[in-house]
């Protein structure tokens, strides 16, 4: 019988935050970790009822810095492609209309 090797379980903490990020802030590589910082573009206004003025930009808010392995942020690239190539699958040629989630 081959020798087959079992996949970790996965434990699900639900005290772990969910983040949001529109932006992604930047990116770097030390050495030892792949350092990904997100952030949330916001137009505040300075005082409460003002309305943010148009023309000005937003701010960046950094929300999430993510540290990973080398092996890791492989592990996230082929994640990332995967879901890429499925978005492009599903939105079809340019100019053409998006398909319907089957």
């Amino acid at each position: 019988m081959a020798d087959t090797q079992q996949k970790p379980r996965v434990e699900d903490d639900p005290r772990v935050l969910e983040v949001y990020g529109n932006k992604v802030v930047s990116t770097s590589f030390d050495g030892g970790a792949v350092v990904i910082t997100i952030g949330t573009a916001r137009f505040l206004p300075e005082r409460i009822d003002d309305v943010p003025q148009q023309g000005h930009q937003p701010v960046i808010h950094v929300t999430a810095r993510l540290a990973l392995s080398p092996a890791a942020a492989v592990e996230l690239g082929n994640a990332l492609n995967n879901i890429l190539r499925a978005m492009a699958t599903r939105a079809g040629p340019a100019g053409a209309a998006p398909q319907k989630p089957s």
